[in-house]
């Protein structure tokens, strides 16, 4: 896992690099299908509903989540930049209605290594690092999530 703040404007990010034991179609599909992404999407402690997904170029997506103690919810939601297949995927991340040209970016980076796919996760335009209990720490939560659902696991 790696966290970089390194960048060419002064908005804030960060990376998270996980390596997952799965071809890396399967892992584009489980970020690109609401079915899939149902699923996983969200950190601990959270679940998501509400979900749906149009993956093109300025599509949007939004979901709710849900925390299992209190009942908060959370809408959540964006619209696709770009979409290349198996390769990249970026969206804008924020309130479902949110102008684009405003919202965080995240842009996710698959590269195949013989039956394992490293997933880049890169944010722009929210700190986050480990530890500070929210994007950061929500992020990384909701890919090991990711990681569980990939190896077949149910998740509460």
């Amino acid at each position: 896992m790696n966290t970089t703040a390194a960048s060419d404007s002064d908005a804030p990010e960060f990376s998270i690099t996980r390596v997952f034991p799965a071809p890396r179609e399967l892992v584009w599909r489980a970020w690109t299908e609401a079915e899939e992404l149902a699923q996983w999407l969200h950190p601990f402690g959270v679940s998501a509903d509400s979900v749906s997904f149009d993956v093109q170029v300025g599509g949007r997506y939004r979901y709710t989540m849900t925390n299992d103690e209190t009942g908060e919810k959370f809408p959540t939601g964006g619209e696709y930049i770009e979409v290349e297949p198996f390769d990249r995927l970026v969206f804008t991340w924020g309130e479902p209605d949110a102008p684009a040209d405003a919202a965080p970016v995240i842009t996710l980076t698959f590269a195949e290594h013989d039956e394992r796919t490293e997933l880049v996760f890169h944010l722009r335009g929210l700190e986050g690092k480990p530890g500070d209990g929210f994007v950061y720490d929500g992020w990384d939560e909701a890919l090991t999530n990711f990681g569980r659902h990939l190896a077949g696991e149910t998740l509460g």
